[in-house]
């Protein structure tokens, strides 16, 4: 969207281009862009919403790893998904200890992730509830096929 902006210093009309943000930014990104003549239009997001925009953001960055083609970029994009972690981290009171602790157990109980352990689908008996149960009725992306 363009549209004409008035200006009350008296100053010739700048044309402006609107874009749909909606995202969590860094810090110091409004004064750098404000330097640049963008204008922004933000609010204060309350706990509950700042928790969400930081999931949010982990998601996007955690795509921009996905999407990445070169060791340099995978670096840049894994340290801005550390980055949101940090935050979310640091907004629950949870520290690193804490997060290596969980690591660790995790990988003591389940191992790592190697090549060679892509499944491609499973099979469960019937008389395996515990098992299905695990599989269906969780946020997972396991689908059932008849």
């Amino acid at each position: 969207m363009t549209c004409l902006k008035k200006n009350s210093r008296n100053e010739p009309n700048i044309i402006m281009k609107k874009y749909q943000f909606n995202k969590l930014i860094r810090s110091n990104l409004p004064e750098r862009m404000q330097q640049e003549g963008v204008k922004l239009f933000s609010r204060h997001l309350s706990d509950l919403e700042f928790e969400q925009e930081l999931k949010n953001k982990l998601v996007e960055e955690s795509v921009e790893v996905q999407n990445t083609d070169s060791k340099d970029n995978l670096i840049k994009e894994l340290a801005d998904v550390m980055e949101v972690v940090e935050s979310i981290r640091s907004l629950h009171n949870i520290t690193q200890e804490e997060i290596e602790k969980e690591r660790i157990l995790k990988r003591e109980i389940n191992g790592v992730f190697l090549a060679a352990n892509f499944v491609n689908y499973i099979e469960v008996p019937i008389s395996n509830q515990k098992v299905i149960d695990y599989l269906e009725n969780r946020d997972r992306p396991y689908k059932y096929e008849s």
